[in-house]
C-alpha cells in the first residue's frame, strides 16, 4: 500500500464548489462559516449557500465524503467535529487554543 506524501505535496480534492459559502453546524441550530479545507473534513451537518440566482439564494445540505484534514483519505470516524490524522489537530501547535 502506497503511503501518501507528507508536507502538503498532494493537491487536495474538493467535491464541491469552493467559492460558495460553506457552513458547518457546530452545535444544534448553530451554524458557522468554514474554509473549504475545514468544510471537507467536518463530520456533522454541512451546507452550502447556492447563489446561482442572486434574487433567490438558498442553502443546500451537503452529503459528500468527509476527508481526514489536509489529506485525500476518506475518514471512517463518526465522532462530530473535524477529522484529523491520529486525532491530533496539526494547527494546534500554532495557536493557544483550538476552536474545534
Amino acid at each position: 500500500m502506497a503511503r501518501e506524501k507528507e508536507g502538503k505535496l498532494v493537491k487536495l480534492d474538493y467535491d464541491f464548489n469552493t467559492v460558495r459559502c460553506c457552513e458547518v453546524e457546530y452545535k444544534p441550530g448553530k451554524w458557522a462559516r468554514a474554509t473549504a479545507r475545514e468544510f471537507r473534513s467536518f463530520r456533522g451537518n454541512r451546507r452550502i449557500l447556492n447563489v446561482d440566482n442572486p434574487k433567490s439564494s438558498f442553502y443546500e445540505e451537503y452529503h459528500g465524503p468527509t476527508y481526514i484534514f489536509d489529506t485525500n483519505r476518506i475518514s471512517n470516524v463518526n465522532t462530530p467535529g473535524l477529522s484529523y490524522k491520529n486525532g491530533i489537530d496539526p494547527r494546534a501547535k500554532y495557536t493557544k487554543k483550538s476552536n474545534w
